[in-house]
């Protein structure tokens, strides 16, 4: 009952990933906070304190990749420089996850006291239901879908959900606003 792979056999990996799509909008309609393709804005951190998900930057064939494992949410925070989008029309992320069911993006703006709280922060949170798996989705969303990010010039946050719940890992490049 042994079974032996006889010595001429290669076991070949279809599934390789590979990296995102390279943005073509022209850098001058871009905010870029992590893509090879722009000069990106100072994020504080990819991966705030409060986050439910084990984060790691990756290199898929020589393209630099975010990589959120056991995802419930994610923080991404500009608290330090935070984005004037005000002039833009649209949100981009290119997306992977070979498992995730529900997918969400949520922007938060500080407001104008720029501060966290202090009554005038805004925030919404739009929901992919059934994403495509084991493929690049560029999610390429207008900023007027963000019907609760009633203003724009302090965004400050940026928070990632997964589903199924802490059981979903998802690759995530080619962040950015645009025109």
């Amino acid at each position: 009952s042994n079974f032996m792979f006889p010595s001429h056999d290669t076991v070949y990996f279809y599934n390789q990933l590979s990296p995102a799509p390279t943005p073509t909008v022209p850098a001058a309609n871009v905010i870029s906070l992590f893509s090879d393709a722009y000069t990106n804005v100072p994020v504080d951190t990819w991966r705030t304190g409060w986050s439910q998900a084990n984060f790691q930057d990756v290199t898929i064939a020589g393209n630099p990749t975010k990589k959120y494992s056991n995802l419930d949410f994610v923080g991404i925070e500009t608290v330090r420089s935070q984005i004037n989008a005000t002039g833009m029309t649209h949100f981009h992320t290119d997306v992977y996850s070979a498992d995730f069911t529900t997918f969400k993006i949520k922007l938060v703006d500080f407001g104008a006291n720029a501060a966290f709280g202090g009554g005038d922060d805004v925030e919404h949170e739009i929901t992919i239901s059934n994403p495509a798996q084991n493929q690049w989705i560029s999610l390429d969303i207008p900023l007027s879908s963000f019907t609760g990010l009633t203003t724009r010039a302090h965004i400050a946050q940026l928070i990632y959900v997964g589903a199924p719940t802490a059981n979903n890992t998802v690759y995530i490049d080619n962040v950015y606003f645009h025109n």
